[in-house]
Parts: C-alpha cells; structure tokens; sequence
C-alpha cells in the first residue's frame, strides 16, 4: 500500500487554544468534511520540518521557527476514490499569537476550492464535536 509521508502543526496560542482548518475532502469517498491541523505532504528530499515551514507558507501566510522535536506520530488509513494509502503523519507543537494575521492567498487552487474555514477552538469545545481529526491532538495542549 502507498504510504504518503505528511508533517502537521499542533498550533496553540497565548489561550491554550488549536488553531484548525475545516476542508471538504473531495478526494475520500463520501467527500468528508473535517476540521484539521495546517500541514501537508513531504515533498522529494525535503526534511519533514522543511515541508511544514513550507506549508505553512502556504496554508496560512506565516513563518515560523521549528526547533522542538515532534510530539507525536501516527498512520492514518485514506480510503481515496482513485486509490487508498497510508498517511505517516508527524507532529509539531507550534505557538503563535491569537492576533497574528493568517492568509490562505498561497494555497494551491484545489486547497482553495475544498477550503471552508479557520478557527481556534478551545480544548472543551473540541472534546464536543466529531468531525475534527486526528483526536490525539486533545493530548498535546
């Protein structure tokens, strides 16, 4: 099975609060709606932190320094319309001020389309919905 190798940021602020993406997955089958974390695949010989930094450009218009190890890593199983694979994912814990200015101006145009909304949500309103992922985030902030 195809295994695609992502880096993601945990991303917190001076609130203890997560900062997620809500996408439309149109890719999946039944086109899941879901909030989660900034971040993206690895692309060719990049390091993992390299390919976070750069999504990060991408997904929200900001640069940051990563020097932390990871907090955690999980596989993910994709069960995708054309193919399914394995989405290694690593994490970084990441903190930015709540006011600091986001941009999606750089996403991809297909990120663009399927893009829904931004949001910080706390720990409490998290434990409360379904549709957000990975659930081992609540164990990092």
């Amino acid at each position: 099975m195809r295994i695609r190798k992502c880096a993601r940021a945990v991303i917190t602020n001076e609130y203890h609060e997560i900062l997620l993406q809500k996408f439309e997955f149109t890719d999946v089958i039944g086109n899941v709606v879901l909030w989660v974390t900034p971040g993206g695949g690895i692309k060719g010989k990049e390091t993992p932190i390299e390919a976070l930094k750069r999504e990060l450009r991408e997904e929200l218009g900001i640069v940051v320094d990563i020097r932390d190890e990871p907090l955690f890593e999980i596989d993910v199983f994709i069960e995708g319309k054309s193919d399914s694979f394995i989405s290694r994912e690593i994490y970084y814990k990441i903190t930015i001020q709540s006011d600091t200015i986001l941009s999606i101006e750089n996403m991809t145009e297909k990120e663009k389309d399927t893009f829904i909304d931004l949001k910080w949500w706390s720990k409490e309103e998290l434990k409360k919905i379904k549709n957000f992922a990975p659930r081992e985030i609540l164990n990092y902030f």
